[in-house]
């Protein structure tokens, strides 16, 4: 239970006190919250500078040197923000030696990382049908001297075909979905056809083979891509998962994580951790 929460149990919420109490309570919470926005905006305005006199981001993820070519000033700002995420998670379900799927690649973020984690004898397939985006993960994996990696340059859904693909190159909101509500600040919105797969038949037909680890992070596609892995996650250990706002605001559906959520009980997960607001890791194995 939060102090909140905790306060207003103890107290009669016509009292003075407890008026009292809740006014400090909201002028704190915004006040942080005004602060916590100002460092964002200044992190952003130093990165997109940094962007201009260079592309090359250094980081070190879970202990991991890793190098990367930035596309994009938001792309740089997306890179450098990785050191503040939580990489506890490598340690707790990831093993040397595992196979690990990334859908959703963007430019590579966390395939180098997951390639050196797992070392020779592990290997990631990552999947991304951005055309910018795929070229850049191709340039990273050659940066880091990996061998370990194999791009798709494929969506993943539930089935297997074609799509209509919607790029905001100044949004980094690619999806399958026509309409967003992140769209793009200058209007921009190119499509073209994509090849699209489900899991369970990229390992059926041998192009892949089964994961012990899976990063999913669609644009709001999450339903379409667990249910196109409805056999494979039998035998995954573990599967991190960004729930897309799309699923609320687009889609109509519902709240991300809890769909999401239900969705992998429905799947016969055994237990869900939630990282922070919109990241869940679902565990099988």
């Amino acid at each position: 239970m939060s102090l909140k929460n905790k306060v207003k149990s103890k107290l009669n919420p016509e009292s003075n006190i407890f008026k009292y109490l809740s006014f400090s309570y909201q002028i704190l919470f915004r006040s942080r919250l005004f602060l916590q926005r100002r460092r964002e905006q200044k992190f952003i305005k130093q990165c997109y500078k940094e962007f201009d006199k260079k592309r090359s981001v250094k980081l070190q993820i879970n202990g991991i040197e890793c190098f990367y070519e930035a596309i994009s000033p938001k792309n740089y700002y997306h890179l450098k923000s990785m050191n503040n995420e939580n990489h506890d998670y490598f340690n707790k379900y990831l093993k040397k030696g595992d196979v690990v799927l990334d859908i959703g690649g963007h430019t590579g973020a966390w395939t180098i990382p997951y390639a050196k984690f797992v070392g020779e004898n592990g290997f990631v397939y990552v999947f991304e049908p951005e055309k910018e985006g795929a070229a850049a993960i191709q340039r990273n994996i050659y940066l880091n001297n990996i061998s370990n990696a194999k791009l798709f340059q494929v969506a993943i859904t539930d089935k297997s075909g074609s799509l209509d693909f919607y790029v905001r190159p100044d949004k980094d909101t690619h999806s399958i979905f026509e309409e967003t509500h992140a769209k793009s600040p200058l209007g921009i919105q190119h499509t073209y056809k994509v090849d699209v797969f489900d899991i369970d038949n990229l390992i059926k037909k041998g192009n892949i083979k089964q994961p012990e680890f899976i990063k999913l992070d669609v644009e709001g596609a999450e339903l379409l891509a667990l249910e196109g892995m409805r056999n494979t996650l039998q035998n995954v250990r573990a599967i991190y998962i960004e729930c897309h706002l799309a699923l609320k605001v687009d889609l109509k559906i519902g709240e991300p994580v809890e769909l999401v959520s239900q969705k992998l009980r429905e799947l016969g997960v055994k237990e869900i951790v939630r990282m922070d607001h919109a990241h869940i890791i679902g565990i099988f194995n």
